[in-house]
Parts: C-alpha cells; sequence; structure tokens
C-alpha cells in the first residue's frame, strides 16, 4: 500500500512551513530556477556560481534544521553509490597520469551529488513530483523553440561551437547537435503520454507537434542513433496505446500537414527532405564502406575502452584520464577523437569495473521498479510511470550520442526525479482510473 505524504519523511512541505511560507517559495523558486539552469546551460561560469549558492544554501538550512532527514531509505543507496564514486574518484589521484583532470572530475561527482540529494528532496513534496513531467516537458518546449529559431535565423547562442557562424544546424543551449538529440530524445516520452495524462484536443495537438518536431529536428541533425530510438519508441507507442480512432486522425493530420507545408514552404521543406534521404542511405553505406565511418569508430572507442581498462588492472586510469591515454597514436584509430562517446565506457575506463557495475545496479533498480510500477498502476496513473519508464530505457541510447553528458549536471537531477517517482505516488493520480 502506498505511503500517505504525512508519513513520508522529511515532506519539504512540513520543514520549509517552520522558517515560514515565503522561504518556502524562495527556496522552491530558486531550486526550480537553478534546474532552468542546468538543463538549459548557457553559460556554465554562472551555473556553478548558482550551484555553490544553491550547495551553501541546502547547509545552512540542514545545520539550522537538525529535524532534517537528508538520507532516507529511498535515496541511502544512489547517495552510497555517488559517496563510494567520489572517494574512489579523489583514491584514483594516485594512480592518474594527469592528476589535475582527476581533481576536476571527482568536483563534477561532487555536483552530481549534490544536486541530486537537493532534488530528491524537492521532489518529496508532492506538488513538485506531481507536476515533474510538466516541468520536464517544458524544457523540451526550450528546446525544440531553440532549434527552431536557429535553423530560421542561422544564428546560434553563445554555448554553442556554431556561435558567430552561419549555419543550418541546430545546437540548442548545448554545445553541439549531438547533446541536443540526446535531451530531445530523453524527454520524448513525456511529450508522447501527455494526451494520456491530460486529455483534450490542445493536448493532442501539441504532443503531435512536438513529437514531429523532434524528429524534423534530430533528422536535421543527422543524428542517426536517435532517428532509430525516437522512430522505434513513437511507432510502438502509435501501434500499443492508441486507438483506432486516433490512429485514422493521426495519419489524416499527417497527411493534410504534409501537403499543406509542401505547398507553403517548399524551400525548407526540400533542404529536410535531402537531409533525411541522406541519412536514411547512409545506414546502408556506412556498413559497407571503407572508410572511416562513425559506426566504424564508434567500434573502435569500444575496443578501445576495453584495452584500457584491461591495462588498468580494470581499476580505471583516473578520473578524466581516458581522453589522456587516447591522445596518443591511439587517435588515429579513431580518426582523431578521444572522447568516449558512452557514459557507460567512460565510467568503466576512467573508475574501472566496480563503479560502472554500481552504475547499472542503480539504472536498472530504477527501471525494475517503473516496470515494476507500470505493471501494477491503471489509468493515468499507469501512463505516468510508463512515461518514465520509457524515458529511463531511452538514457541508454541518449547517453551514447554526445562525446560525453558528463558536463550535463541536469542528468542527476533528472535521475533524482526517477528515484523519487519510483518510490512516491502523486496525489492527485494515485486513485485515478480515467
Amino acid at each position: 500500500m502506498e505511503a500517505s505524504v504525512a508519513s513520508v519523511p522529511f515532506q519539504i512541505k512540513t520543514v520549509y512551513s517552520r522558517p515560514g511560507m515565503a522561504l518556502r517559495w524562495a527556496i522552491w523558486l530558486l531550486l526550480l530556477g537553478y534546474a532552468l539552469l542546468e538543463f538549459y546551460p548557457v553559460n556554465y561560469f554562472v551555473n556553478t556560481v548558482v550551484f555553490l549558492f544553491v550547495n551553501a544554501m541546502a547547509l545552512v538550512l540542514v545545520l539550522s534544521f537538525p529535524g532534517i532527514k537528508v538520507i532516507t531509505r529511498h535515496n541511502y543507496e544512489p547517495l552510497i553509490y555517488m559517496l563510494a564514486w567520489l572517494a574512489y574518484s579523489l583514491l584514483g589521484y594516485i594512480w592518474a597520469q594527469d592528476r589535475m583532470l582527476a581533481l576536476d572530475f571527482s568536483f563534477l561527482i561532487y555536483r552530481y551529488l549534490i544536486a541530486f540529494l537537493v532534488f530528491d528532496a524537492l521532489c518529496r513534496d508532492n506538488r513538485v513530483l506531481e507536476r515533474s513531467h510538466l516541468i520536464l516537458l517544458g524544457f523540451l518546449g526550450l528546446y525544440l523553440l531553440t532549434a527552431y529559431w536557429e535553423m530560421a535565423t542561422f544564428s546560434h547562442l553563445p554555448s554553442s561551437k556554431l556561435y558567430g557562424i552561419k549555419h543550418f544546424t541546430p545546437t540548442g543551449p548545448f554545445y553541439n547537435q549531438n547533446n541536443l538529440a540526446a535531451f530531445m530524445l530523453l524527454l520524448l516520452p513525456f511529450a508522447l503520454f501527455l494526451p494520456k495524462l491530460h486529455a483534450g484536443k490542445l493536448t493532442k495537438t501539441l504532443s503531435a507537434i512536438m513529437m514531429a518536431s523532434v524528429m524534423i529536428i534530430i533528422t536535421v541533425q543527422g543524428a542517426r542513433i536517435a532517428m532509430l530510438a525516437a522512430g522505434g519508441v513513437i511507432g510502438l507507442a502509435f501501434l500499443f496505446f492508441s486507438s483506432t480512432r486516433t490512429k485514422l486522425l493521426s495519419l489524416l493530420i499527417v497527411l493534410v500537414l504534409g501537403v499543406a507545408i509542401t505547398r507553403f514552404f517548399p524551400v525548407p521543406v526540400r533542404i529536410v527532405s535531402g537531409i533525411a534521404r541522406k541519412e536514411i542511405r547512409s545506414f546502408g553505406e556506412e556498413a559497407e564502406t571503407v572508410q572511416m565511418s562513425s559506426i566504424k569508430i564508434r567500434m573502435q572507442l569500444f575496443r578501445e575502452s576495453f584495452d584500457l581498462t584491461a591495462g588498468s588492472a580494470f581499476m580505471g586510469l583516473g578520473g578524466g584520464n581516458f581522453e589522456h591515454y587516447m591522445d596518443t597514436d591511439r587517435e588515429y584509430r579513431t580518426a582523431g577523437i578521444i572522447n568516449a562517446h558512452n557514459w557507460l565506457l567512460e565510467i568503466m575506463s576512467n573508475y574501472g569495473v566496480i563503479i560502472l557495475l554500481g552504475f547499472l545496479y542503480l539504472y536498472l533498480r530504477w527501471l525494475y521498479i517503473l516496470y515494476c510500477r507500470v505493471r501494477n498502476s491503471q489509468g493515468r496513473l499507469h501512463y505516468f510511470y510508463l512515461m518514465y519508464f520509457y524515458s529511463l530505457i531511452l538514457f541508454l541510447p541518449a547517453c551514447a550520442l554526445p562525446s560525453s553528458i558528463r558536463w550535463n549536471h541536469m542528468i542527476w537531477i533528472y535521475f533524482a526525479v526517477v528515484n523519487a517517482v519510483c518510490h512516491q505516488t502523486p496525489i492527485f493520480l494515485r486513485d485515478s482510473n480515467v
């Protein structure tokens, strides 16, 4: 039986009512503002300054109110893992070739730890948890609007590698297009299942527009992993989670919109369709070409990662040192690419097999809990859990798209929300069978 809100340890509603309603709302706004900065990381220096302020604020709050339980039975496993990861990263300073990188990466893990702690606590307030999918959907909306602005104006934000260069490919608030594709992919299920939680013509229209937009943008970006993953998820949802009427209406709308867009916007349609044909052809061509294709580069990076990990007695090279070791003659075998381009390989090569297994345990545990929640729920609550389940599955292809997600600390805010969803049921959906 689900625990009631009053029985959950450290409800923010209870704790923050002591310092006063104004302070409580100030804390909410500050934390959600910090989340916005991390999900929309236009300026990393500002993000770090705000992070340090949030860190200090959280410490003062805990010291001022000793009754606050920072660690509960619902978060002790991820926190123990991250503390062990941080300790091991600091220990890796001893054998790391580039010791400054080892220290920098230890600070990154500290940021993950604090971000997870703070937002895990924030999501214990049911009013935050029950709106979590809308908040994440809002971030997806910001990414899409930014991408359309970039494609319309050929301009880019200061955080982009294309800043100051007239280029059609959107990168959003990130450094390159693969990061944007990764996080759009991760957030796609929140648009996909939106009409199941909030019925209405407006939400159905918004959902269709956002899904179509994601597919268009990742096609323009040439993010083939994202194209396959997004197409697969949308296809499965269309086949198994939509009625016959919805299927027919969707096909009719797509047909009408396709004709209208082709008629009134012929130039953009030619550009996008040309890119789409090129990317589709490239799936077969890459498997046959003798040149160093992206598939061959990723396969070689996989081999290099295992070779370097084995050479370290499976203890890891030290935080950030994978690139240091790759920046030798190895880079000639990967066409000059020295990043792992896969978060799991990056953890393994930098921190060893034990730390990788710890992360996989957390990931698979969250996935299993969400699977059980999906099976044992119905109505809107069923789809609430389903959107998080699909999103967590999509983390695997998403983490293999960019060169690295280590600088994107929002992923641990996302994990904090996932952890809260795994262990707490939103009140407004608990008894809903709609």
